[in-house]
C-alpha cells in the first residue's frame, strides 16, 4: 500500500483523480483491517470515486473478462470462464495487475489445466464457487505448485464430499501456507468453522459458532491455523479481498 501511495504522489499532477481513489481506497481498507469505524463520508467517497473511475481503469480489458474490479486503486479484479482464463490469462496480466481471480464454467476436467497455469502464482485470491469440480477437481488443485502465495480461496458449493474435505484438511496446511481465509459452504461435508443465528436485540451475527469434528483434528495437528479461526465465522464468515 504504500508503493501505492507513492505512485499517487506521482500522478497527482496529471491525474488527481486516480490518486484520490488509491488514497481513499487504501484509507478505506486500512481502517476494516484495523477494525475501525468507516466514517460515512469515507465510505461514500470511495463508492462515488470507483463508480466514476472503473470504467477507465479497467477500458484494457474490457473485451477479455466478464468483470472488473478496482482494488486499492489499480483494476486487479477479474471474473471470467476458466476457459478463457488459459487462453487469455497472459495478454490480460500484460495489461493490468491482477491479484484476485473469480473463475466460472470450471469442470473438474479444466480444473488441472488451470492448477498448471503458473499466472496461479500472482494471486492472492482464487473462487471458484459454484463450480462442480467435485473432489477430483479439488486434488488437482491442491496439485498445483503454483498457489504457495494463496491467502483467500472460494470454494463453496462444489460438490465436495467428506473424502475431499479429508484430503484438504491433509493436503492445505502443506500446500498452501498463506491461506488466511477458506469459504466452503453449501458442500458435501463441514470442513471450516461456521456460524448461524441472530441475536436481534443484541444485534450480534451469529450467536452460534460450529467447529465441525474436522477442523478440531486439524487444529490440533497443526496448530491454530487462519482459515481455521471461529473469529471469522462471527462474522458471517465475509472476508473481503481488502484484508488480503
Amino acid at each position: 500500500m504504500d508503493l501505492r501511495l507513492r505512485y499517487a504522489d506521482a500522478v497527482e499532477p496529471t491525474d488527481p483523480d486516480h490518486a484520490e481513489l488509491i488514497r481513499a481506497q487504501i484509507e478505506y481498507d486500512r481502517a476494516r483491517i484495523a477494525g475501525a469505524p468507516i466514517a460515512p463520508e469515507l465510505s461514500r467517497r470511495v463508492r462515488g470515486l470507483a463508480v466514476r473511475l472503473e470504467p477507465r481503469l479497467c477500458a484494457r480489458i474490457a473485451g477479455l473478462v466478464d468483470d472488473c474490479g478496482v482494488r486499492r486503486g489499480f483494476a486487479e479484479l477479474i471474473e471470467l470462464p476458466g476457459a478463457d482464463f488459459l487462453d487469455r490469462g497472459a495478454e490480460i496480466y500484460r495489461l493490468v495487475p491482477v491479484r484476485h481471480v473469480l473463475l466460472t464454467d470450471v469442470s473438474p476436467d479444466l480444473v488441472g489445466a488451470i492448477a498448471a497455469n503458473p499466472l496461479l502464482a500472482r494471486l492472492t485470491s482464487l473462487g471458484l464457487d459454484d463450480n462442480p469440480i467435485g473432489d477430483d477437481g479439488l486434488r488437482a488443485l491442491l496439485a498445483s505448485p503454483h498457489l504457495r502465495r494463496l491467502r483467500w480461496l472460494g470454494l463453496v458449493n462444489c460438490g465436495i464430499t467428506q473424502a475431499g474435505s479429508e484430503l484438504f484438511a491433509e493436503l492445505a496446511p502443506r500446500v498452501l501456507p498463506d491461506l488466511r481465509f477458506v469459504y466452503f459452504a453449501r458442500n458435501h461435508a463441514e470442513l471450516v468453522p461456521y456460524g448461524e443465528g441472530f441475536d436481534a436485540v443484541g444485534g450480534q451475527d451469529p450467536i452460534d459458532v460450529y467447529i465441525p469434528p474436522i477442523a478440531e483434528r486439524i487444529i490440533a495437528e497443526h496448530g491454530p491455523l487462519p482459515w481455521l479461526d471461529p473469529a471469522i465465522a462471527w462474522r458471517g464468515g465475509f472476508v473481503d479481498f481488502s484484508e488480503v
